[in-house]
């Protein structure tokens, strides 16, 4: 016989009709919630990976051009990455209508990047391992040390052996 098995049967007894009310009564409005939540996260997580798939386009569009380059610049809000040809814009990744002047308006054509110099999936890991914060410490703390000393108040001295006025 397996430890514990008495008193999971035990706890099925006691718990078990709670446990069937709770899930007849609930299990509809649980479901409800569960699938309402699930729709925006399934948004957000395809908004990621899209994000993600156009640079990764890019870059391959850059690479199979002559001295092939790619630059991030944001238009609406939103990242787009203008691919080059020496030193003509010849696509964007998403696509979207505005023009390449309007897209290069004051950006600095310097930052471009060549696919030969883009980072490894490893390097990136390791860059964005790097700019997360480090732990809290635990334990006490070292704080810098205050320009102003604090000190209890004085307090009044006791008065000894003074009659009372009421006891004559």
């Amino acid at each position: 016989m397996v430890a514990g098995k008495g008193k999971a049967v035990g706890a099925a007894i006691k718990y078990g009709p709670l446990v069937y009310e709770a899930s007849r009564r609930y299990g509809p409005k649980v479901w409800d919630q569960v699938k309402s939540q699930r729709e925006p996260a399934e948004r957000y997580v395809q908004a990621k990976v899209d994000k993600g798939n156009q640079r990764k386009k890019a870059v391959q569009h850059a690479d199979t051009v002559i001295d092939g380059s790619t630059l991030q610049v944001f238009h609406l809000n939103a990242a787009h990455w203008v691919v080059f040809s020496g030193n003509e814009p010849i696509a964007v990744h998403p696509r979207t209508s505005a023009p390449y002047s309007l897209l290069l308006k004051n950006v600095d054509l310097g930052k471009r990047v060549r696919p030969a110099d883009e980072p490894t999936p490893v390097q990136r890991i390791r860059s964005a391992a790097k700019r997360r914060p480090t732990p809290r410490r635990k334990g006490p703390q070292q704080h810098a040390a205050a320009d102003i000393t604090l000190r209890r108040p004085e307090t009044a001295p006791v008065q000894e052996d003074v009659p009372d006025p009421k006891q004559d």
